[in-house]
């Protein structure tokens, strides 16, 4: 299995289980149709990028996905789908102008296969960076995920699992994934460029996600999060790191299309995402439960589940006997990064407990049950990939899937045995369960105490946890500016942009009127020569165009005999 065959097989399986959970949550919307082909088509050209063997080709299908990206946006908000078209074109501009470059660098030749070039100058650097900041903008870094955000608000949840959650990554981690390996060797400079934007797209987006209030906002900060550690893993170098990035591409694929899809559920049958809102679901949705908590702690990095197989990996490329940088920067990105693994979990206690373990609001339906069958099948489907992948990770996905992808003969590092670990969790929570059910006594319920004093009709949400970390002196300007917008670089980009086109247009009206002051007699010269050359008689226009065409054969016919 070539690396485009399995981004092929995964984005499809992927695919079909959020089209299959639509089918029952899209039901009464009238876009229906017309929203299944454009998932449609939009699957279909995203294989086309991944099975291209030409680099024009996979511009065109690149570019199409842009246009397809609108239309599937659209349905939700127009407002959205225009946002996204901006933010994801200022990336494929960037791709666009990297792979002129690289096709320049390589004599007009658009093979995809080709020698990996060195970056030990300036105009390869510079193909490179274009092409990779492309490749991780379609991923969604920080910075250029405000249009991840706003889709979260406006469209529906299988949207966001079809999309930020799985093709976008697919298509930018594949992109990043063919610029690191198979288009340059990167030096050590623009590698720790590439990981640094990893590292604060890990940081600054878990950060976000902590205050969230909304659950379909805060699992797309967390979309946005994870990008940074497969950026890391990937744009690291090593074999181990490579592999664990496109590993937690894959892992991260699964376990945030179940969590979308879980808050789809939610959604279908609470009617709201707040949750504040929410609360007391365990029992009245098991499944959904069971699928969301299977997913958060995959998400989390909590053994023996698949997420934490795949950031043991990435932590194990960002160890010094694995990968050297001057100043020691790998160590640093390997704190931001098991950090932001921390933060993820408190970000997702708080998610439980608002959700599923909280009292119910008294505003919330009593009627509340589990979702239909369809709606459950996908969730089951990937909570168990989620346990699998995680415990048989070495034969299943690394030696059976990304190794092979890749051409890579690994074997695993360290010192993790999953199925050993797996069976040593199990019998602990077995012999607690034994303890609990032995020493159990009777129990009582009371109201709530916070600081000595009872509370008469509260209840404490899940979103009170964290309040206080908007107050930090480190942190409160950053998440007030967040808030207020000012951290956008779209919106800087588009200040920046204006602002120069205001100095170019100064610049070439004054230009303008002193050329134009200057020569303004051949100017008119000139204009009475064309005037005179177009009567607007159709004999003379035919006669100019035979002329022309005399001219262009008489130098195809010099250049080809010069060959």
């Amino acid at each position: 299995m070539n690396l485009g065959m399995f981004f092929i097989v995964s984005s499809c399986v992927i695919g079909a289980l959020t089209l299959t959970h639509s089918l029952v949550y899209l039901k009464d919307k009238s876009y229906r149709l017309p929203y299944y082909l454009v998932a449609l088509l939009t699957l279909v050209f995203s294989v086309g990028v991944f099975s291209a063997t030409d680099l024009v080709v996979l511009l065109i299908f690149w570019g199409s996905l842009l246009i397809l990206l609108y239309g599937i946006l659209a349905f939700g908000s127009f407002q959205t789908g225009y946002k996204a078209l901006v933010i994801v074109g200022i990336g494929d501009f960037c791709l666009l102008l990297g792979m002129v470059l690289l096709i320049a660098i390589r004599g007009g030749d658009t093979a995809l296969h080709f020698t990996p070039l060195p970056t030990d100058n300036l105009l390869h650097a510079s193909a490179f960076l274009c092409i990779a900041f492309g490749a991780m903008i379609k991923a969604g870094i920080f910075g250029f995920h405000e249009w991840i955000v706003d889709a979260a608000e406006t469209n529906p949840t299988t949207t966001m699992a079809f999309l930020p959650a799985s093709l976008d990554k697919f298509l930018g981690i594949y992109l990043l994934v063919r610029a690191c390996k198979d288009f340059f060797m990167v030096n050590e400079s623009l590698a720790l460029i590439v990981m640094a934007v990893g590292a604060v797209t890990v940081l600054l987006a878990v950060l976000m996600a902590l205050v969230q209030h909304d659950l379909k906002k805060l699992l797309a900060y967390h979309a946005v999060s994870q990008v940074g550690y497969m950026i890391l893993g990937i744009a690291s170098g090593t074999v181990i790191g490579i592999i664990g990035g496109l590993f937690h591409m894959l892992n991260n694929t699964i376990y945030k299309t179940s969590l979308f899809l879980n808050a789809g559920n939610i959604q279908y049958r609470t009617g709201v995402t707040d949750l504040d809102r929410l609360g007391g679901l365990n029992r009245l949705m098991p499944v959904t439960f069971l699928g969301t908590l299977i997913a958060s702690l995959a998400i989390a990095g909590v053994p023996p589940l698949n997420g934490f197989a795949s950031k043991w990996m990435i932590y194990q490329g960002l160890l010094p006997q694995h990968l050297s940088m001057a100043g020691g920067m790998q160590i640093a990105f390997l704190l931001i990064a098991m950090f932001g693994s921390a933060l993820t979990l408190a970000s997702f206690i708080k998610v439980i407990y608002a959700v599923f373990l909280s009292p119910a609001p008294e505003e919330q339906a009593k009627d509340i049950k589990e979702v239909p069958f369809l709606m459950q099948v996908p969730v089951v489907v990937l909570s168990l990939a989620c346990v699998v992948l995680g415990v048989f990770f070495h034969p299943l996905a690394i030696k059976g899937l990304i190794s092979p992808a890749l051409g890579f003969d690994f074997e695993p590092l360290g010192v993790w045995q999953s199925d050993l670990a797996t069976g040593l969790l199990f019998l602990g929570i077995l012999f607690g369960a034994v303890i609990y059910w032995l020493g159990r006594t009777p129990r009582r319920e009371t109201g709530i105490f916070i600081g000595g004093e009872h509370l008469e009709g509260n209840r404490v949400t899940g979103t009170d946890f964290y309040l206080t970390v908007q107050d930090l002196k480190l942190l409160r300007i950053f998440f007030s500016n967040s808030q207020q917008g000012r951290l956008n670089i779209n919106r800087w980009l588009v200040n920046i942009i204006r602002g120069a086109g205001t100095v170019l247009y100064f610049c070439i009206d004054r230009l303008t009127n002193t050329v134009t002051n200057g020569t303004g007699k051949f100017v008119f010269v000139i204009s009475a020569g064309f005037k005179a050359v177009h009567t607007g008689l159709l004999d003379r226009y035919v006669a100019w165009i035979l002329l022309g065409l005399v001219v262009i054969m008489g130098v195809l016919y010099k250049c080809l005999s010069c060959m």
